[in-house]
């Protein structure tokens, strides 16, 4: 089993889409969810959490975020209170986001798309999530998900220009950051997982 160990150093950033399998892969709407990585790997991202029963291993944010159980009181995933998942969250909610292995067990395959950015973009970039964590507002599936919050993001940093073109889907800011970020990037799909490094995070991806 191959495996690639990322660590970050304060100049890149990083866009995780759960449930996309390659950099090619164009996931359905209903099996995608954007997290994002800080300058020093940690992983975070913006979920939906209140009056809902979501499955067990469901993101509330839009893909793998949508799947909810059969009596979910709120299926629509419309008007539930937001909330921004750290490393110490994500490993108690939603383990396979964060632990190679459980993404191995879980068959949770995700595409991470790494980007170049200067110190100040860093720090803003940080501060943006910080901010969001504080007060992170409501969540709709629609137009307010985890992308669109992951998308706020990288503008307020300044390593993206505008909102996302077309629906608020994490493949579609995948595909934005591409197009404008193009020769900032690299990419690698995989089980992903993360590990206490330094003063942060090692991000390790287990081929699929």
């Amino acid at each position: 089993m191959t495996s690639l160990n990322i660590v970050f150093s304060g100049d890149r950033v990083a866009l995780i889409v759960r449930g996309k399998t390659s950099h090619t892969h164009d996931p359905g709407l209903l099996a995608q969810h954007a997290d994002c990585v800080l300058s020093n790997g940690a992983p975070i991202g913006f979920f939906g959490e209140g009056n809902i029963g979501s499955s067990g291993n469901a993101s509330s944010g839009i893909g793998g975020s949508s799947r909810w159980s059969a009596n979910s009181s709120n299926s629509s995933g419309v008007g539930m209170t937001g909330a921004v998942y750290d490393f110490a969250t994500l490993s108690r909610k939603r383990a396979n986001y964060v632990n190679a292995a459980t993404a191995r067990g879980t068959g949770t395959v995700s595409t991470v798309l790494l980007v170049q950015v200067s110190a100040a973009e860093a720090a803003a970039f940080d501060k943006a999530w910080a901010d969001m964590m504080a007060s992170p507002g409501m969540f709709n599936i629609v137009g307010w998900n985890c992308a669109t919050h992951a998308s706020q993001a990288f503008i307020k940093a300044g390593i993206l220009s505008a909102g996302i073109p077309g629906l608020d889907t994490p493949d579609n800011l995948y595909r934005q950051l591409c197009f404008e970020k193009a020769g900032k990037l690299e990419v690698a799909h995989g089980y992903v997982g993360f590990s206490p490094f330094g003063g942060g995070y090692m991000m390790t991806v287990d081929a699929p």
